[in-house]
């Protein structure tokens, strides 16, 4: 029974105390009754100054096991990965109190750290909590001191005897893994068809896996059930950076399943930030951003030359993959949902598809009203939202309020290019809102140009490894504009030129505030959501 009060301020220091893998014979991942399964189970404690244990937490994370031993190399690979796994799902428990003070013990990984790889932990540590810091009015970067052995750089390892061009993709639920999924099951000869992967399996998920009908392994990460009752007690809380979890997770299973290649969907909107704070561009999207991805890829080379992580979709904005998904991915109409409320971690608090209230809500309105029928929308959301949904939420996607909505959202920059696309659609022309808000963001100086709406389609220059930079979704990018992916898989400019349209008003988006929180409704519910507090793979 824990303590009737939770001081943060009493905690001085956090450890990752142990890490275990164990075989289980038989249990059940999710909804899905599965053969044996292997067990990552993870260790934490916080402690006081004294040195004195206040708390200790653990958490599992559940796999499939395959349907053959992987090898000793292959082995050895998956424990380096569970190792760094161990170490951003520990993100969790440090946001409790983020001490001071970090300790890397022995037994997460018995060899020891090469300093690129704490290096690669403390970034993950420092920006992907950049949302909870500003949440909980700390340094906008925690830069904790950290101890753990220090060890070289050991041989990146071969011989794993992955299948050659097997993908493996995670699925969110909503419209982003979809046009992945299409992506991939259309390339023909350009590889195998995607094997789906979810961590922690919610009935939305289950929906769009059932109409991918393609072959699925469903992992589970079981929290430590304490984290309630601590936030309860005066813990603090907030966003962590869900997309590094989930990645790691995914990877160890690719290890145990014999797939060469993980495949995620993160766009490149979301390199763009929320909102400086203190000097420093705070992202909710930080772990899916361009930064982290190229972070995460080196750590995983130095593993292995043989496993490839990548994102699909990095050279696309969202109103790209908006498009895509309303030309490819009509299957998945009924089923798909990006609304973090169907995805919180209480039943009684989740919905069944959208809120249609929310950020993630208005800006996938938003963008798909640039492509499907006013109709179709009423029937994905069960309401014309402009007619129901705050027109503040609007507002802040489209660069005029204090700051972007801390949610995974596109720029606002192609926001406003949705807005000018929609005002061109005789079904929205003379929509009142549409109307107020076309009104309002020409005032502002900032209505886009035919050449902001050119870039915000055309493909940004990005390495995509081969044979998957054919894959990437080319069309329909937008009228009069294309895009080539050469065979070297550099996805190169189209006609118009390439890049995406970032650009903010003058002292709104990723505007530089000292500390107040205005607008608390659009922030959400951080902490309370999917695989670890907010989400990641929409």
């Amino acid at each position: 029974m824990l303590r009737e009060r939770f001081d943060p301020e009493a905690i001085a220091t956090f450890r990752f105390v142990d890490r275990t893998w164990e075989h289980s014979g038989h249990g059940t991942v999710g909804s899905l009754s599965t053969e044996p399964i292997w067990t990552a189970t993870f260790t934490y404690a916080l402690d006081g100054a004294d040195g004195s244990t206040i708390v200790t937490c653990q958490e599992r994370f559940i796999f499939p096991a395959p349907a053959k031993p992987i090898n000793e190399a292959c082995a050895a690979a998956l424990d380096r990965v569970l190792a760094h796994l161990c170490l951003v799902a520990g993100l969790s428990y440090f946001k409790l109190a983020a001490p001071p003070h970090v300790v890397v013990e022995d037994a997460v990984l018995p060899g020891g750290w090469h300093a690129d790889d704490i290096a690669f932990h403390r970034t993950v540590l420092a920006k992907g909590l950049g949302e909870y810091s500003f949440m909980n009015n700390l340094p906008a970067e925690l830069r904790p001191t950290w101890s753990f052995r220090a060890s070289p750089a050991p041989a990146p390892l071969t011989g794993l005897g992955l299948q050659q061009h097997h993908p493996l993709v995670p699925v969110g639920g909503g419209k982003d893994s979809c046009v992945s999924i299409e992506a991939l099951r259309n390339a023909g000869g350009a590889g195998h068809a995607p094997t789906l992967i979810t961590v922690n399996r919610y009935p939305v998920i289950q929906e769009v896996i059932t109409d991918a009908a393609l072959p699925d392994i469903a992992v589970k990460r079981l929290l430590d059930p304490q984290l309630r009752e601590l936030n309860a007690a005066g813990a603090r809380n907030g966003h962590v950076p869900a997309t590094a979890i989930v990645s790691f997770a995914v990877l160890a299973t690719a290890l145990l399943h014999g797939h060469d290649a993980v495949v995620m969907s993160n766009e490149r909107s979301a390199s763009e930030g929320n909102v400086v704070y203190q000097g420093v561009e705070i992202n909710h999207q930080w772990s899916k951003s361009a930064e982290a991805e190229a972070m995460l890829r080196a750590r995983i080379a130095s593993i292995t030359p043989e496993l490839t992580y990548f994102s699909l979709l990095r050279p696309l904005s969202e109103l790209a993959i908006a498009r895509a998904f309303a030309a490819t991915c009509r299957r998945y109409l009924n089923s798909f949902s990006s609304c973090n409320a169907a995805f919180r971690l209480d039943p009684e608090r989740r919905v069944s598809r959208w809120c249609g209230h929310c950020p993630k809500c208005q800006f996938v309105y938003l963008a798909l009203a640039t492509s499907l029928s006013h109709q179709t929308l009423v029937d994905i959301w069960g309401d014309e939202l402009f007619a129901t949904s705050p027109v503040d939420g609007f507002r802040a996607l489209l660069g005029l309020t204090d700051w972007k909505p801390f949610e995974c959202v596109g720029e606002s920059g192609e926001c406003r290019v949705a807005l000018r696309l929609l005002s061109e659609r005789s079904e929205w022309a003379d929509h009142q809102v549409v109307l107020a808000l076309v009104a309002e963001v020409r005032r502002s100086g900032h209505w886009p140009s035919d050449a902001d709406a050119a870039a915000v389609f055309a493909p940004e220059p990005t390495v995509i490894p081969s044979p998957y930079g054919e894959v990437v979704p080319r069309a329909p990018l937008g009228a009069g504009i294309s895009g080539e992916v050469t065979r070297s898989g550099a996805v190169t400019d189209g006609a118009v030129g390439g890049g995406g349209v970032s650009a903010r008003l003058p002292g709104v988006g990723a505007t530089s505030v000292g500390k107040t929180v205005a607008s608390m409704n659009q922030i959400g519910q951080a902490g309370e959501v999917g695989v670890g507090e907010g989400g990641g793979l929409r």
